[in-house]
Parts: C-alpha cells; structure tokens; sequence
C-alpha cells in the first residue's frame, strides 16, 4: 500500500511526522511531498523521520517564508508548476494534507490535479468568518469540501464538517496526533526558572497595530518581575519593527530569540512560568502539560475542546481586566500534565484508513 503526505510548514511537519513514521512502521511505502513553505525549520524536523521514504522537494525555496511578497511568489511559482510543469504518480493513493494554510491549499490541488485520495488530517474547524481569520478560514472550509476523507477529533468538529455538507468520509480520533509527537520528547525538570515564553504569529493579531501594543504594554508590566523570552516567526519580527516595538522590547530586556527546535521549546514551555500564546499548536501543548496559559484571542471556535477541558488555558479578550486577573492568578490555573499514551491518534489513523 502506498500513502503519500504533502505538507510544507513547520507546524505541519509536528503534527504530521507520527503518522508518518506510524506509516513506515506498518511497512507501507511512503513519500513525502515537502513544500518547503518553512524549508529552514522542517529540514531539521525531517530528521524526526525513519529512514524508509522518499523525499520529493516541490518547491526550491530554502528558507522560512516570513514576508508576504516571498510568501505570494512561492505560493503562485509552486501552484503554477504543479497544475502545468509537473505531474505525479498518485493515481488513487491515499494522499495526506494538514490543517489550513497555504501549503494545505496547494497540497490539495496537488492532490485533485494528479488524481490522488485526499486525506485532511485536522479537519472541522469552525469558520468565525471569512476574513476574520483570512486566509484560514477559506482553506479549512475549501479543503474540506474537496476532500475525499476528513480526520477529525472533537464532537464540535464533527458537527462542523455535516453542518458544511462535506461529501468526504469522517474519521473520528479520540485526540490530535500533536500528543504523539508531545510523548517523544525527553521532559527535563528545572526548578525556578522565573520564565515567561511568548510565541504570536496569528495574521489577526500581527496585521493589527493596536493587539500588537496592547501586548507589548503587558509585556512590560512583566518584564522587571520574570525573564521573558519571545520566541519570534518571521512576520512577527517585521511587524514589531514595522510598529516601532522591537526596539521597545529590547529596552525592556525582553530575549528576542528565534524560533527554537522542538524538543526545546517544549521543555522551556514546561518550565516556564506561564505561556503567552496565539498558536493552535502551542494551545494544545500546554493544555496537555497544564501550563497556565494566557491565548492572545478573543475567541476559541476553532479549539473547543481544547477550552472546555484546559482550565489552564484563558482567553485575554484584548482586554487589560483580563489581562492584568491573569497576570494575578495564573498560578491558580496550573494542572497537572495530561496525556493517554495508550491511545495513540496516528494508529488510529492508520488502522481506519488501511480497513477502508
């Protein structure tokens, strides 16, 4: 049986590479199709893979996309190659996509342009409007409505995607595969580290001058009491210049660090003081070490069941009560960590997909 994942970010790259090694531990042939829309991160989580795939580069790129020119360039370049300059052998193999970015949009044309089964792993995310999460919002309903088969975990996924009328076969796995990835890393304790790690990217919150300050003014409420570490995406970094901010910051010692390995920043996230997040991945990563977590949104449609369990996780609302009651209580929100190693979400995935 031949199965193919197509897939180009880092965080797809996290949330996708237990199912691949899943994949070749079953002894199916597997080929990986990288869209190296953040080439210089996933190459070092590429080495996360067994050994036995086949490596397919789409695109040339060898950096990390982060400003919206390179970002436009690499996204029309790879879709024009792949609807007129190359074709792949995928006639009828399953074929893999994650979550809603623009490498999820372009693995799906892959995909319906070559005739291949495709597969949306992380489907059923509530859309709060087109442009309010623009361009998630479209992809995630988009890919969906294409898809062949939709994995999805979470009763209110699973009303999303009938609600959309999706033609595709549902899945249901009892959690996101990003636990399996979580129960690979060796978690070292370290005592008193008097950390607080950020990490922002959303378009929403970057894209608007006013979040971006609000945040920066809290930072700074902070920054004499705990060592604050934001760990920077690219078009984060620019805009915090673009805003006159990162100077800010570094006046107020803020470690202005790029992004670091995985493995890395999980163990820094455990032994943090508390997490200041916008990241659908992060979310879930402290919601399953129990990490208070301050989510730097106003809403959570698209994570449900991630705030109807993570009594760890609270919505800031852009709001400086909710910010500041945080900022004062957060050790309250402190849970133990939780994850169920006995049920793994790739496996899950693998045994439904082969019994189809």
């Amino acid at each position: 049986m031949k199965i193919n994942f197509i897939i180009g970010t880092k965080a797809q790259f996290i949330k996708t590479i237990p199912v691949i090694n899943e994949s070749i531990n079953r002894k199916l042939k597997v080929s990986l199709y990288d869209l190296k829309q953040h080439s210089k991160t996933t190459s070092d989580l590429r080495k996360k893979l067994n050994k036995e795939h086949k490596l397919i580069e789409v695109s040339k790129n060898e950096n990390d996309l982060g400003s919206y020119n390179g970002l436009i360039v690499w996204f029309f370049t790879t879709m024009f190659n792949v609807l007129f300059r190359k074709k792949y052998s995928i006639k009828s193999e399953y074929c893999f996509v994650h979550g809603d970015t623009l490498s999820t949009l372009l693995g799906a044309i892959l995909i319906k342009r070559n005739g291949g089964k495709l597969v949306l792993l992380e489907g059923g995310h509530a859309v709060p409007g087109i442009f309010k999460h623009f361009p998630e919002s479209i992809i995630r309903y988009l890919v969906a409505k294409l898809s062949d088969i939709v994995i999805a975990n979470g009763e209110s996924q699973i009303e999303q995607l009938h609600k959309w009328n999706i033609k595709a076969t549902i899945i249901e796995i009892s959690t996101n595969t990003i636990y399996d990835s979580f129960s690979k890393v060796n978690l070292v304790s370290k005592n008193n580290t008097n950390e607080v790690i950020v990490s922002i990217h959303r378009t929403e919150n970057i894209n608007n001058k006013r979040k971006m300050e609000l945040l920066v003014s809290s930072i700074g409420q902070i920054s004499s009491e705990y060592l604050v570490t934001w760990c920077l995406h690219i078009p984060t970094k620019n805009k915090l210049m673009s805003y006159k901010l990162y100077e800010e910051l570094l006046d107020l010692k803020v470690n202005m660090s790029d992004l670091l390995p995985y493995d890395e920043f999980i163990n820094r996230v455990y032994n943090s003081e508390f997490t200041i997040t916008d990241g659908v991945g992060v979310v879930e990563e402290c919601q399953i070490i129990g990490k208070p977590t301050l989510v730097w949104r106003d809403e959570h449609l698209d994570q449900n069941h991630l705030f109807e369990k993570g009594d760890n996780l609270y919505l800031c609302n852009y709001k400086e009560k909710d910010i500041n009651y945080f900022f004062r209580n957060y050790k309250k929100l402190k849970k133990d960590i939780e994850i169920k190693e006995e049920e793994s979400p790739s496996k899950q995935i693998l045994d439904k997909i082969i019994n189809l």
